[in-house]
């Protein structure tokens, strides 16, 4: 589990709708071959980005873009983004995260759960679509309202415990990718069927 903001950042922009073993490879690469800290990424040779991010997915070199500009922002409040962020109070550190390429509410609150800058809930689309499903959460008319519901509800559960937050994290995203899937959820084999509400989610 990375616990460094940039480097949670670029895992998340090194590639696209890939599996986990390709992202991983792919991370694993641009830390070998350029290096993860923010001047390597902002002034990485655009060709080996480019070798790495064609791998990773659609549109390429729009990635290679966001990487750069990972390291831009990154060289741009000081060289240290943990520092950066643990200097200012977690609304301003969420503020800060969302001006980062691909980083919305969800991946600004997954960042400060996992790095220990915060302790709120935070879930990727796989916990939001299990929350759903299982009838702890409101689809409603957007993924904002549906992960603003999935993470309310955790809240509800009792005073913040950033171990048991994290694991409710990877524990509802490995039954998301798993059982609860976007299509073709293979219900009968979840052991949570018996409880599960089975309510429709259009495309979390």
């Amino acid at each position: 589990m990375l616990t460094d903001p940039l480097a949670i950042i670029v895992w998340d922009n090194v590639g696209y709708l890939i599996p986990d073993e390709t992202r991983e490879s792919l991370f694993d690469e641009l830390a070998d071959r350029i290096g993860l800290t923010a001047g390597q990424l902002a002034h990485a040779p655009g060709e080996i980005l480019f070798d790495i991010a064609s791998r990773g997915g659609m549109r390429p070199a729009d990635r290679v873009e966001r990487l750069r500009a990972i390291g831009q922002l990154t060289l741009a409040v000081g060289g240290d983004l943990t520092a950066a962020l643990r200097t200012v109070a977690p609304p301003k550190a969420r503020a800060l995260l969302k001006r980062f390429p691909g980083v919305a509410d969800p991946g600004a609150d997954k960042i400060l759960l996992l790095c220990g800058l915060d302790v709120r809930p935070a879930l990727e689309s796989n916990g939001v679509r299990a929350m759903v499903r299982l009838g702890h959460a409101s689809e409603g008319p957007s993924y904002a309202h549906a992960y603003r519901s999935a993470t309310s509800a955790l809240r509800e559960l009792g005073p913040p415990d950033r171990d048991l937050l994290i694991e409710a994290f990877q524990l509802l995203r490995a039954h998301g990718r798993s059982l609860c899937k976007r299509t073709s959820p293979t219900c009968l084999a979840c052991p949570l069927d018996v409880a599960c509400d089975h309510v429709p989610v259009r495309a979390l």
